[in-house]
């Protein structure tokens, strides 16, 4: 199906349709797609949302895990210090890899045997009582803020140059995108 995709759009390009109107029918085609497989995929367990029942290995959920991480905060933010800071900058990238490493091997498979699916939920389970998940939200809250902001910017800046709209109409549809390619299949 994707081969064709690609094979009818090198037809529309080569009939002299416009660029703008291939990026529409593109980024449909994409939307489509993933939204039929989070349909196809849909859960009402948790545990199947956010670990998919924990069937998937390790390497796969590594690459996942390695795909959140290579986001646009992380491309558009690294390239940005190196070009501000130089080879300073390379501090950076070096602590935001290590903290990666250092997550992946020291927390990660900790939260696994312990059978929670975030931090809040191990504080929760782990120091008793919601004080602490709600401590550990807070926490998680405050640091991913930023963060977040960074791959909405993202977002938004990718759609706008794709698809030809205004920023602001972009950052809305990228959302609206992410939503329903995510909210029904989970990590599946």
């Amino acid at each position: 199906g994707f081969i064709a995709f690609i094979i009818l759009m090198a037809v529309l390009s080569a009939m002299g349709v416009e660029n703008v109107v291939i990026g529409y029918l593109f980024m449909g085609f994409t939307i489509v797609i993933y939204a039929v497989i989070g349909i196809l995929s849909r859960t009402m367990h948790v545990g199947e949302y956010y670990v998919a029942g924990r069937r998937v290995p390790a390497l796969y959920n590594g690459m996942a895990t390695g795909a959140d991480w290579m986001s646009a905060a992380s491309f558009i933010g690294m390239a940005g210090s190196l070009y501000l800071l130089g080879y300073d900058g390379l501090g950076f990238v070096l602590g935001w890899t290590g903290g990666y490493v250092l997550v992946a091997i020291l927390v990660a498979p900790y939260l696994r045997k312990f059978g929670a699916y975030t931090v809040p939920d191990f504080l929760s389970a782990r120091y008793g009582g919601n004080l602490a998940r709600f401590i550990g939200v807070i926490v998680l809250f405050s640091c991913s803020f930023t963060y977040v902001v960074a791959q909405i910017f993202g977002t938004g800046l990718i759609s706008a140059r794709f698809l030809g709209i205004d920023f602001n109409v972009a950052v809305y549809v990228g959302l609206a995108g992410i939503l329903v390619c995510s909210m029904l299949g989970g990590m599946r």
